[in-house]
């Protein structure tokens, strides 16, 4: 199997693109290490949303690819309090009052690795806080995240590492904000499509899309975990999953062949599920939205502890079928 990688530019940035027989891709470093194109070749399908245009994406950024998002989802206020350390974040949503999104996913990376090795790919890329000092006013705590992303056949791994480099202990919760074209092909129909996801449990949600405090039962859980049309249904819904349920996120369009797979390992504990006309977005988050200012323990809220010197992996993945 060819294996490759070039240097190209897209959106009026550097870029990368890599792949084999099976599938093609284009990293943009530069627009906060989004996997911008993921291209299933033996099917000839678009998996990511993919921006036409820079015009396209300036639009709504957060909507093609696969952002990085740290933290996950809103803040409310868009402050919180850890240990008597204030982390606060500039309001994004102003309708809401709130942050969404965190900093990661705008923010220019550093391409720390890129080399092929047989029939596997490996591209690293690094962001670090010290390179941005104004971010301290909402991040005032010393890190490092990589990204690292190892393409072999039909099956990409993603590993996210973050490190904290301060004297500190901080509060960490990631997640991806992952826009899928969905259905695949162009002649499928959404009726046509399923969504499966391991949930089982709903976080209620207020006016401001912010948990309650509330879980209860996921309506129609055994359906959902089956595979489900979203064909009429819209959702913006948090859900989360008990630990004897497989962590993976299965997106099956039956007309074009094509299915996806998507894994998160045991530190994803939520998923936030939303959809628009043409995509969907399967959401994997560490911690629930909100988590710091959730007066809820945080084996519930998937709030975590990084200490000084420690560091995180996590690990996903997404595998490309033809059904």
């Amino acid at each position: 199997m060819t294996s490759y990688i070039e240097d190209i530019t897209f959106l009026n940035e550097k870029a990368i693109k890599f792949g084999n027989e099976e599938v093609e891709a284009i990293l943009v470093p530069e627009l906060g290490s989004n996997l911008i194109s993921l291209k299933f070749k033996r099917k000839d399908v678009e998996v990511l949303r993919t921006p036409d245009s820079l015009e396209d994406y300036r639009k709504v950024p957060i909507l093609f690819g696969m952002p990085i998002l740290f933290p996950p989802n809103r803040i409310e206020d868009g402050q919180f309090t850890y240990k008597h350390t204030v982390y606060k974040y500039p309001i994004n949503e102003k309708e809401k009052s709130n942050h969404i999104h965190g900093f990661l996913h705008d923010k220019p990376w550093q391409v720390v690795k890129k080399e092929v090795e047989g029939d596997q790919i490996f591209i690293k890329t690094e962001f670090s806080s010290n390179v941005f000092p104004y971010l301290r006013s909402c991040f005032p705590q010393d890190l490092i995240v990589t990204m690292s992303l190892f393409l072999m056949g039909e099956t990409l791994d993603i590993h996210l590492e973050i490190t904290n480099k301060g004297i500190e202990p901080f509060p960490w919760g990631a997640g991806y904000h992952t826009v899928f074209n969905f259905p695949f092909g162009p002649e499928s129909k959404l009726e046509d499509c399923k969504i499966a996801l391991p949930i089982n449990k709903q976080w209620k949600l207020n006016d401001r899309s912010l948990p309650t405090g509330e879980i209860q039962e996921t309506a129609n859980a055994l359906e959902i975990q089956n595979g489900f049309s979203m064909d009429g249904r819209l959702f913006d819904d948090l859900f989360g999953y008990e630990s004897d349920l497989k962590n993976e996120c299965t997106l099956t369009d039956q007309k074009a062949g094509v299915q996806v797979v998507y894994h998160g390992d045991q530190h994803f504990k939520f998923w936030v599920l939303f959809n628009q006309e043409g995509f969907v977005c399967p959401e994997p988050y560490t911690w629930v939205t909100n988590a710091p200012n959730l007066d809820l323990p945080a084996e519930l809220t998937g709030l975590r502890e990084l200490s000084a010197g420690e560091t995180v992996q996590l690990n996903t993945k997404l595998v490309m079928k033809e059904i």
